[in-house]
């Protein structure tokens, strides 16, 4: 008996040492050490123990559990794997051309990653298996009232600095919409236009100047993102989260620099952000209309939240993300059934309610946006992603037959195609389209998916490496780009200019300190990072999952189907304000899988 307890121990200690030697392996070609570098030696150490350590929680997490965790974690480790695999295969390969020599170092490299992610989720998953957060506590009295002045006070330096706001080329054009010098456009949402509009509007029936009567947009901006933290605030507390992890939310969303920045900044990114935030708050408290959590609410009717109040936020908000970006549109569509199976038991209550978000969405989108004459988004702004592969394999000199030319040159002139082609921003190619027969392109879509696919399946490699490059930043976590480094107002004919009401050296100096620091500090820097964001978001439905919680999945649902729009259609590689959502709404999900039961 002994000898065979020794033999499977030793079996066991085998294994993990050569888990342990493939990480080590997959360290160094990522991180680039030398095979003589004294590191690998404290690596291997490092996580031989680590790696048993995670063996033995997990053999001592409840056998309900272990079921799942085994099935769930080798899948998302290889999902991680394969994400770092197609973002680092040329660190993997570095200075090697024989083929066989870069399939085994690929190989190793991402067995390597595989085993670490595996042991890492291992442990992570066991510890957050049973956990929850606590039941009984004693709330802080008008917590949602605090967060939501304690965002704005926080975020008032910010609106000083930059005032009366943050305006890009796209804001500019936006404004330039508002005051009539171009022709109204749904190229950056029209709603938000209209709403901009709106406000700079009221804000000239007090002050005929120009930048004051922009600050009214902004301060409401500030207003309606503060109340979308003060909300969800108010559904943790509901929902007995705890005072730490409230306050811990309004740390989040009032002290990251990003979120001070993005609030003053005009952009349609930035209340879509909170419309998300908001819809799927309310989707959240919703979820006690189900028949089976009717005397939870019985229980807690004296309480703030109501299911009147609750319906209200949800339509206002799903009709806000239908109509504040093109994505949301589609990302609203792409949930729908989903949604209405979510509420089978009360679709008395809410169908009416999804049939409002959806009529009222189209009567915006058809008849109102054409009375006001309002000019669509063209073909190409769709097909990005299509336009870099193609781009891609004429960039890698890979033959065509002249049928295929003949289709390229109907609608491009490909004389500067190389110089013009950038891996992840698709704007160079649009614009050459543009410049060519885009009309001929947009009446022959059946002409040009034909070359797409038959250049896809001849390139299969050229199309993944393009597809990877464009999308990078969105799901590969170690991405270099810059996240609310923004200033001021750029030169226009509007009249809108910068106008500091805080400024000087210091307070230059200070707001660039903020934005370095997450390129600083460790850990601090994954706050940044759209792709680390995503392999959270994975991770809390993960957790979801193992703890067997359904009815909480299609809280996840809205966000996803956002990032699957930008993973489908995105024009830049890593534009952090287009995945502003996910990290807007990033608290939610953190919450979500340790909440008490509804």
């Amino acid at each position: 008996m002994l000898k065979s307890i020794s033999g499977k121990i030793n079996t066991s200690t085998g294994a993990l040492c050569v888990q342990s030697f493939f990480s080590v392996w997959a360290v160094m070609l990522l991180g680039g050490l030398s095979t003589r570098s004294i590191l690998p030696p404290v690596l291997f150490a490092a996580f031989l123990y680590f790696f048993g350590f995670a063996k033995v929680r997990k053999n001592g997490t409840l056998s309900v559990y272990s079921l799942r965790i085994s099935v769930i974690v080798p899948v998302l480790s290889g999902v991680f794997s394969l994400f770092t695999l197609m973002a680092e295969h040329g660190k993997f390969t570095a200075g090697l051309e024989n083929r066989l020599f870069q399939a085994i170092l690929l190989l190793a490299g991402c067995l390597g990653v595989f085993f670490l992610f595996y042991h890492f989720l291992l442990l992570l998953f066991a510890a957050l298996a049973d956990y929850r957060l606590e039941k009984e506590y004693t709330p802080i009295r008008f917590l949602p009232l605090i967060c939501f002045f304690g965002c704005l006070l926080c975020w008032l330096p910010y609106f000083l600095y930059e005032y009366p706001a943050v305006m890009t080329p796209d804001s500019i054009n936006q404004f330039e919409q508002v005051l009539g010098m171009v022709p109204y456009s749904n190229h950056h949402p029209w709603v938000h236009t209209m709403l901009l509009k709106c406000l700079y509007s009221f804000g000239r029936l007090f002050t005929n100047d120009v930048n004051a009567s922009l600050a009214f947009y902004t301060l409401f901006q500030m207003c309606f993102m503060a109340f979308c933290v003060a909300w969800l605030v108010s559904t943790l507390q509901h929902f007995q989260a705890g005072n730490l992890p409230c306050l811990s939310v309004l740390a989040f969303y009032a002290l990251v620099p990003y979120h001070g920045v993005f609030a003053v900044t005009i952009w349609k990114d930035i209340p879509f952000s909170g419309s998300i935030l908001l819809f799927t708050t309310s989707l959240l408290r919703l979820l006690l209309l189900f028949p089976k959590h009717r005397r939870s609410i019985n229980r807690e009717r004296n309480r703030t939240l109501s299911v009147l109040s609750a319906v209200t936020a949800y339509l206002f908000s799903g009709i806000s993300v239908c109509l504040l970006r093109s994505n949301g549109w589609y990302a609203f569509l792409l949930s729908l059934p989903f949604l209405l199976f979510a509420f089978r038991h009360c679709l008395k209550t809410m169908l009416p309610v999804h049939l409002a978000i959806l009529a009222t969405a189209l009567l915006v989108k058809i008849p109102v946006m054409n009375a006001f004459q309002v000019a669509q988004p063209d073909f190409v702004e769709s097909i990005s992603i299509p336009l870099q592969q193609v781009a891609r394999v004429i960039c890698e000199d890979k033959e065509l037959t002249p049928d295929q030319w003949n289709s390229v040159y109907k609608v491009i002139d490909t004389t500067y195609i190389r110089e013009l082609y950038s891996p992840g921003f698709a704007d160079n190619m649009k614009e050459l389209v543009r410049a060519g027969h885009p009309e001929y392109l947009a009446s022959h879509k059946d002409e040009y998916f034909r070359l797409w696919l038959s250049l896809g399946l001849r390139y299969p490699a050229v199309y993944l490496q393009a597809y990877a490059d464009q999308t990078r930043g969105y799901w590969y976590p170690d991405t270099a780009y810059a996240a609310g480094n923004i200033d001021g107002i750029i030169q226009n004919d509007t009249g809108a200019a910068s106008r500091p009401l805080l400024r000087g050296p210091f307070v230059v100096k200070t707001k660039e300190i903020l934005l370095k620091l997450s390129d600083i500090l460790p850990l601090y820097g994954l706050l940044t990072s759209m792709g680390a964001m995503f392999w959270l978001f994975l991770c809390c439905f993960a957790v979801t999952v193992i703890k067997e919680q359904s009815e909480r999945y299609i809280l996840f649902l809205p966000g996803f189907a956002v990032l699957l729009t930008l993973f489908a259609a995105t024009p830049v590689s890593s534009e952090f304000r287009y995945a502003y959502p996910l990290a807007y709404t990033l608290p939610l999900y953190l919450f979500i899988p340790f909440l008490q039961d509804f």
